[in-house]
């Protein structure tokens, strides 16, 4: 029979080459847990405390994890940011000197010239510089 060690080691290898397909590094944490616990088989220690340590491991690094993945999470409802800023707009009317509206990604939206941007009316082509609600704001 196999000692239990391996079995925890290969658990272990297995969430890492999941985790390499999904990304979300909770699986990582989850093999970190049974990676240890694998240790503590390795030398010795007995079957009952190998799965308390899996356990409470696995607990915690989880519970880590989810704590750096919401400390390090975009803002909500910017995650998509960096895909619009800098996009050519075109004006489709001015509804006064600093407000238009613009198409952009085949839909027509509110567009407001940024605070440092020139009024320029005869000017068709405008930059995203960001999003604010719905409103795009451009420069």
């Amino acid at each position: 029979m196999m000692e239990a060690y391996w079995l925890w080691w290969m658990f272990a290898v297995g969430l890492i080459v999941v985790e390499m397909m999904s990304g979300t590094l909770y699986l990582l944490a989850v093999a970190f847990g049974l990676a240890v616990a694998g240790l503590a088989a390795f030398f010795g220690v007995s079957w009952p405390v190998q799965v308390v340590l899996a356990a409470l491991l696995c607990s915690v690094s989880v519970g880590l994890t989810h704590r750096w993945k919401k400390q390090h999470a975009e803002p909500a409802g910017r995650s998509n940011l960096a895909n619009d800023l800098g996009q050519d707009v075109q004006v489709v009317s001015w509804k006064d000197e600093r407000n238009a509206r613009v198409s952009y990604r085949g839909a027509e939206w509110d567009a407001r010239l940024a605070d440092e941007a020139v009024a320029d009316s005869s000017r068709q082509t405008w930059r995203t510089k960001d999003i604010v609600g719905s409103m795009l704001i451009i420069q």
